[in-house]
This record gives C-alpha cells, structure tokens and sequence, in this order.
C-alpha cells in the first residue's frame, strides 16, 4: 500500500515538474508588450513626479508622491524576478484557479505580504510536499505524513493571519494621531485631501501607506467615498469603520468635520481605556487557562522522564482495532476545546 501511494505521488510530482519545466521554457503570449506598458507607466510617473503645478490648490491631485514608496502601482518594477520567485510564481500560477486566486491576492493585501497569490499557493503545495515526502521516506508511515503535510498546508496561513493581526494592531495604534493631525489640518484651513495628504506624508506605516494609496486612487479618479471603503475593507478595523462612517455622513450633510473627528477620537480614547481595563482583569483568568491547559502536557513530560517505558504504552499500546494513541489525539483535541471556551468567556466585546 505504502509503494502504491508513493507511485502516485511520484507520478504526480513528475507531471508538475514538466509543466514547470515548460512554463519557464515558454513565453506567455504578450509578455513583451506588457513589460513595455509597465515601463512606460513607470517612465510617466517619474516624470509627473517632478511635474510642479502652482495653480493647484489641491496637493492630492498632484503625484508629487515619491514613487518609490508607491509598491502599490509597481508590481514588477526594479528588475526581473529571482530564480526561486519565478519558479514559485510558476508553479502557483498552474495550480491556482483564478477566483482562488483573486481571494487569496486580497488576503495578502490585508496582511502587507509581499507575495503574489500563485507564489503563495505554490509555497503551500511546496510544504505540503516536502511533508508527506519527510513523512513516508524517513519515517516509512502514511500517517505522519499526512501530519507533515497538513503541517506545510497551514503554516503559511497562519504566517498570514499572524502578519494580518500585527498590522490591524499597528493601524489601531495610529488612528488617535491620525484623527488629531487630522482634525488640526482642518483647523487651520485645510481641506479634507489637503489634511489627509499631510498625514500621509508624516505618519509612518501602515497608515502613511494606506493614505497614500487612497490618495492615489482619488488622483486616478475614483470617488473619495469609494476609496474610503476600500480602505476599510482592507483594514478591517473597527475603530476606522466608525471614522469612515462619520466622515460619510458628514460630506453627505455638512457640519463641522474638525470637531466631528475630535469627538469620534475622544470615543475611540474612552474605548481604548475600557479595553485595557478588561484585559488587566481577565489577565489572570488567561493565565490560570493557560496553566491549566498545559499542565497535561508538563505531567506527561515529567512521567516520561521518571518511566519513560510506561509512558510509551500510549503510543505502543495494541488491543483489536484500539490504539493507545487514540487516547493521546482525544486528550489533545479536548485540551483545544476547554482552551478555546475559556477564551471565548474572557474576550469581552467592547
């Protein structure tokens, strides 16, 4: 059964290896005139970058925006791809359908990862490869394998989602400043685009970043109302929901935007502080989760430190279609259920 499945996963390892070999052999059609159109956009963006327009009341129309912080319009500027990069871009580009695609593409966009979504896709077929490869050649077992593969599959998307949440924490950490540099610029005269290209030249990233993209986008001629939402979208914060809302509204009915932003930064102040006063006081129920979730695993350790013959009945234990390690993947799994209930009872909505 082992040689069998070995078979085909050769025989499939081998037939992706001859896609790749000819999609890096060939050409795509119209590759020459797109590297001709990228260089041309970046040859007129350079040259509106040095174009100064005096009449110009609005700095945002302007691209005066340096262009080398702009990764969001240069895709494959700055020279062509690396070998490994290209190989991935390949392999990816054959094995992701295009709505798959399309998901993943947003994703990474969210989480500020520097990938394409065929190379992201091809560095999970690459892990989930190498897994089941490690898994029946050195360890001769089907099952740990299927461990080690499903092991490559989710450690880039948990790589992403860790990266998602950092930056989703960093945007909520500057939108105080935001709004107060925000709200300042309109104080003293400013428009709406005019405070808003302002920050987006002081503040560091992410929020310099995404400013400067919607910035961008409004130059190309999209409405202010649709960047916006586009920001949020690719955010996915709460707290920029709630300015987004606001600033919405106010350019649907009026009203003075100054104070507007003041008071929605004051709302966003208080909820920071309540946010904090919930996690100093279920900080100890946390822990005590933490402790008691772990504390199986320490005693296991420590029994197979004193007997490690006994511990191993778990692992080597045989009696009909029962196998001791069912007992491990069963405590296992319940440990994640009680783990995950107690954070669900301490994470308290604000």
């Amino acid at each position: 059964m082992l040689q069998i499945i070995f078979i085909v996963f050769a025989a499939i390892a081998t037939l992706f290896f001859v896609l790749l070999v000819f999609s890096l052999l060939s050409k795509p059609p119209g590759e020459e005139v797109r590297a001709r159109m990228e260089q041309y956009l970046v040859e007129t963006e350079l040259a509106a970058s040095d174009y100064q327009d005096s009449d110009d009341d609005e700095p945002s129309r302007r691209d005066d925006i340096e262009v080398s912080d702009d990764d969001w319009v240069k895709e494959k500027r700055g020279g062509g791809q690396g070998g490994a990069k290209k190989i991935l871009a390949n392999v990816g580009s054959i094995i992701t359908p295009r709505s798959m695609a399309i998901r993943i593409a947003a994703e990474l966009a969210k989480a500020d990862v520097p990938l394409k979504a065929n190379e992201y896709v091809a560095l999970q077929f690459l892990g989930i490869t190498l897994g089941l490869s490690f898994g029946m050649l050195l360890f001769s077992s089907v099952a740990v394998g299927i461990i080690l593969a499903a092991t490559g599959y989710l450690a880039p998307v948990i790589w992403v989602k860790i990266k998602k949440s950092q930056r989703v924490r960093e945007f909520n950490e500057q939108i105080l400043d935001t709004l107060i540099m925000l709200a300042n610029g309109l104080k003293a005269g400013y428009s709406f685009l005019q405070a808003m290209e302002m920050v987006s030249r002081e503040a560091p990233a992410p929020m310099g970043k995404e400013l400067k993209r919607v910035l961008k986008e409004n130059s190309l001629g999209i409405n202010l109302e649709d960047t916006l939402l586009a920001l949020n979208d690719r955010v996915e914060s709460e707290d920029w929901d709630l300015v987004t809302t606001v600033v919405l509204i106010q350019r649907q009915v009026g009203g003075n935007l100054a104070e507007i932003l003041d008071k929605i930064g004051y709302v966003i102040r208080q909820r920071m502080k309540i946010k904090g006063d919930i996690q100093t006081k279920t900080a100890q129920a946390k822990v005590s989760g933490l402790l008691v979730g772990a504390l199986p695993i320490g005693i296991g350790f420590m029994i197979y430190l004193i007997n490690p013959e006994f511990m191993m009945k778990l692992f080597t234990f045989k009696s009909g279609g029962f196998r001791g390690w069912y007992v491990v993947i069963f405590g296992i799994l319940w440990e994640c259920i009680g783990m995950y209930v107690i954070m669900k009872i301490v994470d308290i909505e604000v």
